[in-house]
């Protein structure tokens, strides 16, 4: 099922990710992945196993 951003949303979350592509490519210290993470997390998408971490209350914070 497709999500819709707005316009603004869906340009920031572009910009972030070639942002990220272009960090990882130029540093031999950066994961993309770790990068992509970032810009997905920047436009709230997360995975779905994330779900349990959401409460009426909002985020809450999970020890590791």
């Amino acid at each position: 099922m497709p999500h819709f951003l707005t316009q603004n949303a869906y340009d920031r979350l572009l910009a972030d990710l070639a942002g990220a592509f272009i960090t990882a490519a130029t540093s031999a210290t950066t994961d993309l992945h770790d990068e992509l993470v970032k810009a997905l997390m920047a436009a709230n998408v997360l995975p779905s196993v994330c779900c349990e971490n959401y409460g009426p209350e909002g985020l809450r914070v999970v020890a590791r």
